[in-house]
């Protein structure tokens, strides 16, 4: 693993961490703000974060999902917050993933060097109310009309909603008597029809913002499908919801990393004896971190081997559980050597475990039919 980590990537992490510390780990507002901070955002995109792993030719730096991951960790441990890293990661998603990866050379020419500079932001809309992502529930949908599609439905829980200027939208185009077919669109903002929720408050992983979008009667021109039309579940919800399994990775890696340290603060400050025992507790700990990164860049790697790698669900799967078992040890610590907690590391705590949740159901399906053919 220390091969994978060579001289550019380690230079990128220091930039990054300078940056998270320059203008996020002062930011105490951070995580009680109602508004997003922009001025922090076009921060980022002057300084090519927000094109971090786009083509040059786009005005990105041409990284791969490897340097995502770092990226992504560093701006949580040094930076202090989850919520601003997501919301730079699903923007990044959308330009890397969806329009470079699906779009044809128009719509990466007209929106990747925005996207990469910060001049637009984006959104992904799949999830929709009372049935969140699967195929067989989602009813919004899209019908042609001369060269446009007519968008009716309704979206919700989309990440950076409320300041996105472009929409990744799904919506059923039709059923072949097997399954939904369902195309995405690219959708601006101003588009008649749509129209932008009231922020949603989820709780947790603050200053990201999240809302819904209505679509009644939204004409987008069919130049606007983004991949092929009918296969949009297939070829990009599908690997999105593995995508960010990942990509989630090196953000929590990083809030762990940031657990840790608030623990050895509060160990001095509370005068705790400083035993063999206490000690050990600790090296369990760090141990257990340094693990979940290994396993956070390993999984990255695979992604931009495109190769199918046999292992590559078991990662995912045993980044949760050990995930888990580093909570579970933290209860133990706090209460075994009597720490007093503190309000940055019951924040950090409850993003941390709120955002293992994403995907969880999906992830339990994986797990069976890993189980499944065992049997």
């Amino acid at each position: 693993m220390a091969r994978a980590i060579n001289e550019k990537l380690s230079i990128l992490k220091e930039k990054v961490a300078l940056f998270a510390q320059k203008e996020l780990a002062c930011r105490q507002d951070l995580h009680s703000m109602d508004r997003f901070p922009l001025d922090i955002w076009r921060k980022m995109g002057q300084e090519s974060l927000l094109g971090l792993s786009l083509p040059e030719r786009y005005g990105g730096l041409g990284e791969n999902y490897l340097a995502m991951t770092i990226t992504g960790e560093t701006l949580v441990a040094r930076g202090h917050n989850m919520g601003l890293t997501l919301s730079w990661l699903t923007h990044l998603v959308v330009a890397r993933f969806f329009i470079l990866g699906f779009g044809n050379k128009s719509q990466r020419d007209e929106f990747l060097p925005k996207l990469a500079r910060g001049q637009i932001t984006a959104s992904i809309a799949v999830s929709e109310p009372g049935t969140g992502a699967h195929p067989k529930y989602l009813k919004t949908t899209a019908f042609p009309q001369g060269d446009d599609y007519i968008l009716n439905g309704e979206k919700t829980y989309l990440t950076n909603g409320p300041i996105a200027d472009l929409f990744v939208i799904f919506a059923l185009t039709g059923d072949d008597g097997v399954r939904k077919r369902f195309t995405a669109f690219l959708v601006s903002r101003d588009t008649a029809g749509l129209t932008v929720t009231d922020r949603m408050e989820i709780g947790f992983l603050r200053p990201s913002p999240h809302s819904g979008i209505k679509l009644k009667n939204c004409s987008v021109p069919a130049s606007n499908i983004l991949g092929k039309k009918g296969a949009a579940y297939e070829d990009m919800v599908k690997p999105f919801r593995e995508l960010e399994d990942v990509l989630l990775m090196g953000p929590i890696v990083g809030g762990l990393t940031w657990q840790l340290e608030i623990i050895l603060d509060l160990v001095r400050k509370q005068c705790i004896s400083l035993t063999h025992e206490l000690k050990e507790d600790l090296g369990q700990f760090q141990s257990l971190i340094h693990s979940l990164r290994i396993l956070a860049y390993e999984a990255a790697a695979m992604l931009d081997s495109k190769k199918n790698h046999p292992e590559f669900i078991s990662i995912l799967l045993a980044f949760r559980f050990l995930f888990q078992d580093t909570q579970s040890f933290l209860k133990h610590f706090i209460a075994k050597w009597g720490i007093k907690g503190n309000i940055d590391l019951d924040r950090i705590t409850d993003d941390l475990c709120r955002t293992i949740e994403i995907g969880r159901n999906v992830a339990r399906i994986k797990q069976r039919r890993l189980g499944e053919r065992l049997i």
